[in-house]
């Protein structure tokens, strides 16, 4: 299983871009064709030119660009997510469009990046949502945990088990800890000195007992019990 999992890290990870704009189309791809790790498929301008590629080039990431009047990009993501499920969504948005960011998640966006932010960010955002993971530590995601908006409309959690941790073993407390913190499932591995295939079991177990789908709420959940404190914004 390790194998596997070890044949997979080292395939490209395949994106697709969509932003209207050409220049900004160009210069996106230009920054992920940096990466070694990373090949562009395609730089799109329009939804429609995006879902009708879609089918044919099977990204395994795209990257939506909802940068000042962009944000009729969003629309699409409900259209992509349907024609292409196992496909992971990052936005690149404005520092300001917090309520554009929020809807993004509430979609089903894997991660959002500010335009503020470095390349660098884009780039590790990219690889850890192709790798099923996410990265809690910008900022529209951190006032979602902090409650200062709605969670989540794809969440599939029922509410009087959400906040019950008597079924988690002390191990997979710990496991809950460090998803809350951001780490990856490679430095969980570390830090507890067992296996990623031991780690993704884990997780599977936790996602069974909580009623819960993914990495976001489940760091939600750790941050409303109290099993991590809230970062700074």
């Amino acid at each position: 299983m390790d194998a596997f999992f070890n044949n997979i890290s080292h395939r490209k990870i395949r994106v697709t871009v969509l932003a209207t704009h050409s220049l900004i189309r160009s210069s996106l791809q230009s920054i992920l064709e940096t990466e070694r790790q990373l090949s562009v498929l395609d730089a799109v301008g329009t939804s429609s030119e995006l879902l009708k590629r879609i089918s044919h080039c099977k990204p395994d990431v795209v990257l939506i660009c909802l940068i000042e009047n962009e944000g009729k990009n969003l629309n699409v993501i409900t259209d992509l997510l349907a024609a292409a499920p196992q496909t992971k969504i990052v936005v690149l948005s404005s520092p300001n469009s917090l309520l554009d960011q929020t809807e993004a998640l509430k979609l089903g966006v894997s991660a959002v990046v500010g335009a503020d932010q470095k390349p660098q960010t884009l780039l590790r955002a990219i690889r850890r949502t192709s790798a099923g993971e996410a990265d809690f530590k910008s900022k529209v995601t951190i006032r979602i945990i902090k409650g200062n908006f709605n969670l989540p409309a794809n969440a599939s959690y029922k509410k009087a088990h959400y906040f019950k941790s008597d079924d988690l073993t002390k191990r997979e407390l710990e496991v809950v800890k460090m998803i809350g913190l951001g780490l990856s499932n490679r430095d969980i591995s570390k830090k507890l000195y067992i296996g990623e295939t031991t780690v993704r079991q884990h997780l599977s177990s936790i996602y069974s007992k909580l009623d819960v789908e993914d990495r976001l709420n489940l760091a939600i959940y750790a941050y409303r019990r109290r099993i991590v404190a809230p970062v700074a914004a």
